[in-house]
């Protein structure tokens, strides 16, 4: 059939035609859907015959179908109902829009001894996507806003921003950066110095755009007056081959989302720790073993925030110290003895009686502020080293020599996962992490979070208290040195805690 198809068409091809072919163009399409480029055709005063009967569809130069008895797909994707051809229907389906199929398309029908062709051109739309990532700015200050729009196809697009349904002057909008799938981003940026009239003031990032229904999209929001945190590193003395614990101290910051990284030399050592929840203060810990090759590394602890532009970076450098222990134990056992011998049984004694003592669980005191403020929140941290598994960490008040407990923490364990804060009441959280050691021992961190009240916080002590996996207690801390001092809306003098305590008998 094909052969005679052809013949004729060229024998014929300048006879009278009496086949006409209809296509709609322009055709538009969104980004994922199913496109349907209509092509029909019509034969002059005789019904269309099947047998005399090809149809050919093309884009760029390629074909994508063909018809001639029987239907060929040269590409997936695309689709031609042949049922339909009986009743001048050719159309073509394209199935899963992409970018790349937008383009003219020619539709060739073959009616001996006639043809006729139509083209038609397909535009792709994709809808934008419009966010305002941080809404957040500091009083006062100069800030900077950002409109990301995402996903859209094709690249013109104008945005606009808006105060109360005002225009603003923003940047030029820079030139789309195209996707790999040929969808476009931009982002478009708003320098402004906000004030005290600019609280609950509704803002706008409005986009306008041809894959858009309405012709426009719009993103409300209220500025967000936040805080920036203050960032201090905090490190103990360096020793080869033994772990420290180095903190990172966050405080003061609002609204209350933040991450904290550690990097050594720039790198980042694991995944970013986030604080969701409302607290102004977080502590987070790194557990670092150095090496004779870490002398003069870096490690430096990194804060993203919603009011920052640039995260804050605060590092410490490695300088090795040798252990003081056991250099002197070193030195006596050399200048008693004198047999080599001798010297080196004892010092090996020695070494493993230090070790030992090295491996037995030991804990630090309880950190924390100096000066309280009511309404505002305080940390206190306490480390445990050396834990064995199955320890855990909890927390009390002792007011008035009543001890009540405030909380249990997760006990040590091999995953080395930082615990979120969790509520344990109205008034506390307490954050665990758990950092791994050798032989099955971890060094187990604990902070508890709480809002200064006065005067129901005068004159409390609050315990740390480490409690092995049978029960046992390993260590208790007690933490009450602090002064009280009044906030702006409360009067009179700062209180010591210790002078607010009832005189001990």
């Amino acid at each position: 059939m094909g052969v005679r198809v052809g013949l004729l068409s060229l024998l014929l091809g300048g006879v009278c035609a009496q086949l006409e072919v209809m296509v709609d163009s322009p055709v538009t399409a969104q980004l994922g859907s199913q496109a349907l480029l209509p092509c029909t055709f019509t034969v002059a005063d005789d019904p269309i015959s099947p047998e005399y009967l090809a149809v050919h569809w093309y884009f760029q130069g390629q074909e994508l179908v063909s018809y001639d008895d029987s239907l060929s797909v040269s590409r997936p994707g695309v689709s031609m109902d042949t049922e339909q051809l009986a009743s001048g229907n050719a159309s073509l389906v394209l199935h899963n829009v992409t970018v790349s199929e937008q383009g003219a398309y020619r539709c060739l029908v073959i009616h001996s001894p006639d043809r006729g062709e139509q083209s038609l051109h397909l535009a792709v739309l994709a809808v934008p996507t419009v966010a305002v990532p941080s809404k957040a700015v500091l009083r006062g200050e100069p800030n900077l806003l950002k409109c990301s729009v995402s996903g859209f196809h094709p690249a013109d697009i104008a945005v606009t921003w808006l105060r109360a349904g005002e225009v603003l002057p923003a940047s030029p909008l820079p030139a789309p950066q195209r996707n790999p799938d040929g969808t476009f981003n931009v982002s478009s940026s708003l320098t402004f110095q906000p004030t005290e009239q600019d609280q609950g003031v509704t803002f706008s990032c409005q986009v306008q755009h041809a894959a858009l229904p309405r012709g426009a999209l719009q993103t409300d929001f209220q500025l967000v007056f936040g805080v920036s945190p203050v960032v201090n590193i905090h490190a103990p003395t360096f020793v080869q081959g033994k772990a420290q614990v180095l903190t990172c101290d966050v405080k003061g910051f609002y609204p209350e989302a933040i991450a904290v990284n550690w990097l050594l030399n720039g790198v980042r050592t694991e995944a970013p720790r986030v604080n969701p929840n409302g607290t102004f203060n977080l502590e987070s810990f790194y557990q670092f073993k150095p090496a004779a090759e870490s002398e003069g590394a870096e490690i430096s602890c990194e804060v993203q925030h919603e009011t920052l532009s640039r995260p804050i970076v605060r590092s410490v450098r490695v300088h090795l110290e040798r252990e003081g222990t056991q250099v002197s134990v070193i030195v006596l056992v050399v200048s008693v003895l004198v047999s080599a011998l001798a010297v080196a049984g004892v010092a090996f004694c020695l070494y493993q009686r230090s070790r030992a003592a090295h491996q037995t669980f030991t804990a630090s005191d309880i950190v924390g502020p100096k000066v309280w403020v009511p309404g505002e929140y305080v940390s206190l941290v306490c480390i445990g080293y050396h834990c064995p598994a199955g320890t855990e960490a909890r927390w009390a008040e002792c007011q008035n020599e009543e001890l009540t407990p405030i909380a249990g923490g997760d006990p040590a364990g091999s995953d080395g996962e930082q615990q979120p804060l969790v509520p344990i009441n109205a008034l506390y959280k307490v954050q665990t992490q758990m950092l791994p050691l050798d032989k099955g021992s971890a060094t187990l961190a604990t902070t508890l979070m709480f809002r200064v009240r006065s005067p129901e916080d005068l004159g409390a002590r609050y315990q740390c208290c480490f409690i092995s996996k049978d029960g046992r207690t390993l260590s208790t801390k007690e933490f009450g040195d602090y002064t009280l001092r009044p906030s702006a809306q409360t009067q009179g003098p700062a209180v010591d805690s210790a002078a607010a305590r009832p005189a001990e008998e």
